[in-house]
């Protein structure tokens, strides 16, 4: 696939992916790591939500109040995540949901979360798998799929994200 190929060519990208409190609003972010284009780190870390986690959401990433109330709020780890993603493309599995629990989250903190500017919009790798699966929806277009490879924590989706880039740069669906 052209994209992927191009996007492992330029290596000016990272991936980001989160856990958060579940689908019901408000939903926050409990987890998020982002890996460059070698794999490498960049930023991994727990985060204490200021609402309660779905049950059903605990029971997929395993994160509790409990558990996480020792974690820093969103906004002691905002600058270091723009730090990380500032002048990068960055690449998330499912983008709509991740950038609308980002957005709210930056809403959050008011006038230090302006000061820090737009970002660019994020690529959806969710949506180019789902094109070079080419499994047809009914609704049109393509049948969304799971992501291959992850585990249901920040980092570990992450690096599947990234070998899934991998997979689809290296050729079609066998």
């Amino acid at each position: 696939m052209a994209w992927a190929r191009s996007l492992l060519e330029s290596g000016g990208f990272c991936v980001l992916d989160s856990e958060t409190t579940g689908l019901k609003p408000p939903v926050q972010f409990v987890e998020i790591a982002i890996v460059d284009a070698d794999a490498k780190t960049l930023f991994e870390g727990t985060i204490r939500p200021g609402c309660r986690i779905e049950c059903g959401a605990t029971r997929i990433h395993g994160h509790t109040t409990r558990s996480l109330a020792s974690s820093p709020p969103f906004l002691e780890v905002y600058p270091n995540l723009l730090e990380v993603l500032w002048g990068r493309r960055v690449i998330v599995y499912n983008a709509s949901y991740d950038r609308r629990v980002w957005d709210a989250a930056v809403r959050s903190l008011g006038a230090r979360g302006a000061l820090a500017g737009k970002l660019p919009p994020w690529e959806c790798v969710m949506r180019r798998y789902a094109a070079y699966v080419g499994e047809p929806s009914k609704r049109g277009g393509y049948r969304s799929q799971k992501l291959p490879g992850g585990d249901h924590s920040a980092l570990g989706d992450s690096l599947g994200t990234l070998r899934l880039i991998e997979k689809m740069a290296a050729g079609p669906v066998e």
